[in-house]
Parts: C-alpha cells; structure tokens; sequence
C-alpha cells in the first residue's frame, strides 16, 4: 500500500507575501513552545492540516478521554507588528518517525509555502547541549548568507564556530528545499540540556523573533512555565523531571538539533 501524506485546507485564505514560522516537536520543543504562544496570545486562525501516513502509528489522548491524530496545523496571522507582516504558523503534534517520511513531508511543506509566496521561512528547534546551561544563546544557520548576518545583529544570536553538527528534520530540511525554491530560509535554535521540556530557551527565542518581526505578545504565560521548571528542576537536583537519571548527548559528543 502506498503510503500517503495530503494538506486539507479549511479556510480560503489570501495572504500577502508571509513569513512562515515552523515549531514542530523537537529537541526541549523549543519551537512548538514558542509558535504555540504565538498562535495563543495573538489569537491565530487555523486555515489548513496536514496528514501523513509517515507519522508514529499512534494517537494521543485527551483529558476529556477522547483521542487526537497526528498532524501537522497551519494557522494565520495578517498586518502584524510594526511592517503588517502577514505570516504563517505551522505546529503540531508529531513529525514523520523515519527518514523517507521527513524527506516526503519536508518537500510537500516547501511546495505548499512556494504556492502561498511565502517571503522568508524561520525554522525554530532546540540545539542540544547536554549538560546544564545559564542562559540560551540563539544558534543561526541558513540558506541565505545577507539573513543570516542581519539576524546575528541581535542581541544573545551566533553561529556555531566549529564544523560538524546536523539539523535533523523539518527544521533542517526546509532550509534546503527552500533554497531550490528561491526563499530565503534560516534556522533559530535556542540552546537547551535536551533532556527536558524548556520554556526558558524558548523564551529567548521569542526575543529574538521579537527584533526580527518588530511585534510583541505577552510573556507572562510563558514566565509562569520557567519558573515552574525551574521549581521542578531544583526539587530533582541531577535527575530529569520525572524522577529518572535522564538519556543526555555527553558534552564531547556532536551537537545535534533534532527539527
């Protein structure tokens, strides 16, 4: 059987020129935190999803005891900020479980931003460090040499001074088929331990988004969320948030930002 992936539109909608932002599920779902606060605080409207066989076989449940498939969601935002920047968000709950699935789904996501016209893509993950960090820097890496020195003018950016490193998944490969595509594409990722959900990381991503956009959303929520991890992680002292030693990269080994 072949194995399908398709985009199902809800709303008609035009938008002029928008910048994508793209936060699925990674490394400390950095991305997904900061896109999720987004469409929450300024109130985003879902216009399309995206469906794959490719995704874990699996559903996830609810609270309510009913259960939700896994899919990728498109939401809109029009004239926001100080340039009226029409954008798009793109969340979810899962990515493709293997190779061939984020090769697949990453080209149809590309092909379907091209249809949109979209402008610029940024892509938002979490680098891992594997250890304990004070304060997340923002790693940048992209398809475009000019965005990615007007990005590193922001406060708290950089770029990785050493070779090696992957940016696995969407995160990663729309950069790529951005660029055979002619937009311009480039990759935030905030630094995080990698062994626990972070807000703080996401936080300083929100930040810098904030400088790149020239927009602003409340923070408070997302506030809240680090000073509950950090309640949580003091209470745990070495051991992940549920108690157990958690499965970390060691320091030496190569960084990897999984999308």
């Amino acid at each position: 059987m072949e194995l399908e992936t398709k985009i199902k539109e809800i709303e008609e909608v035009e938008l002029e020129n928008p910048i994508v932002l793209e936060g699925l599920p990674g490394i400390g779902f950095v991305g997904k935190i900061v896109v999720d606060q987004i469409i929450k605080q300024l109130d985003a409207t879902k216009f399309a999803e995206l469906e794959s066989d490719y995704f874990p076989p699996q559903v996830t449940m609810k609270k309510n005891g009913l259960i939700e498939h896994m899919k990728n969601e498109f939401y809109y935002l029009k004239d926001v900020g100080k340039y009226n920047q029409d954008l798009i968000l793109l969340t979810g709950n899962s990515q493709a479980s293997d190779f061939e699935g984020q090769i697949i789904i990453s080209k149809i996501l590309a092909n379907y931003f091209e249809d949109k016209k979209a402008k610029k893509i940024f892509t938002l993950g979490g680098l891992g460090t594997g250890e304990m960090i004070e304060k997340s820097r923002i790693c940048i890496a992209g398809n475009n040499k000019e965005l990615i020195d007007e990005v590193l003018e922001i406060e708290n950016t950089t770029i990785r001074k050493d070779e090696g490193g992957a940016i696995i998944g969407a995160s990663g490969l729309l950069l790529y088929y951005a660029e055979k595509m002619g937009i311009d594409a480039v990759c935030l990722m905030g630094e995080t331990p990698g062994f626990y959900i972070d807000p703080s990381a996401a936080k300083e991503m929100l930040l810098v988004l904030f400088e790149i956009l020239q927009f602003e959303i409340d923070l408070e929520e997302i506030n809240e969320q680090v000073e509950d991890t950090l309640k949580k992680l003091a209470n745990t002292a070495q051991l992940g948030p549920l108690g157990v030693e958690p499965q970390v990269n060691k320091p030496n080994d190569d960084l990897r930002y999984i999308g």
